[in-house]
């Protein structure tokens, strides 16, 4: 393990009492297999009562536990080919935030295609996820 500057260490020193970095990797693992399966109510379970999603982050908020298992069941049932997530690399945690690059590949009409996300999750102190925020545009669209 390396040591870690002073400068470091008391950055960190803000970062107490959050879940621990492997309870947050471990959540946008299974979020990515529940994401791939389709499993809208497993999603809707990592979240808090009151969590917000922006997804992609310049849309309108999607508010609430059940309101975001809706959000994400319409997703599913719009592409009855499936959808599948997989991340891209680390997951970047800091205290109650992380991020990650994902690749999501699905087909739209018999055309495969990939979507490049880097999502934003914030994570209450029991480790649900209380705001999800994903950051992609049309240029993060391309063929699978």
């Amino acid at each position: 393990m390396v040591d870690i500057p002073d400068m470091g260490k008391e950055q960190m020193a803000a970062q107490e009492g959050a879940p621990s970095a492997d309870h947050v990797r471990s959540v946008f693992e299974r979020y990515a297999e529940l994401f791939s399966a389709g499993e809208a109510d497993a999603i809707a379970a990592l979240y808090t009562a009151d969590a917000v999603v922006r997804d992609p982050v310049t849309s309108p908020p999607v508010e609430g536990r059940q309101a975001i298992r809706d959000w994400y069941q319409s997703a599913f049932d719009a592409m009855p080919g499936g959808m599948r997530m997989e991340l891209e690399g680390a997951v970047r945690i800091a205290g109650h935030h992380a991020a990650a690059a994902m690749i999501v590949r699905a087909e739209n009409n018999g055309v495969p295609f990939r979507v490049e996300t880097l999502d934003v999750m914030r994570f209450d102190d029991h480790g649900l996820i209380t705001g999800m925020d994903a950051y992609f545009g049309e240029s993060n669209y391309g063929a699978a």
